[in-house]
């Protein structure tokens, strides 16, 4: 019983130190892929993402009426209320 229990043991220990082998691995090429887009890529420096174009002939959103606006929101609060 004894020579089995130590066997576990050693299983465990041994299965402990692959898996933070390999996120260990993991962690290192993470980090070396993260400075190589750094590196190539880097963030531009516009603080914010630029805008999609909008598809050749596509018209700008319409604008809503009050009375419009209005239903919506009275639906939105009408199913809020339901649940």
């Amino acid at each position: 019983m004894n020579d089995l229990l130590a066997q576990g043991v050693q299983l465990m220990v041994l299965g402990m130190g692959v898996v933070i082998a390999f996120l260990l691995i993991l962690v290192a090429v993470m980090t070396g892929l993260s400075a190589l887009v750094q590196r190539f890529a880097p963030e531009s420096t516009g603080g914010q993402p630029a805008a999609a174009p909008a598809p050749a002939g596509a018209s700008p959103a319409p604008q809503l009426s009050r009375q419009r606006k209005a239903a919506i929101q009275a639906a939105i609060r009408q199913h809020r209320a339901q649940r």
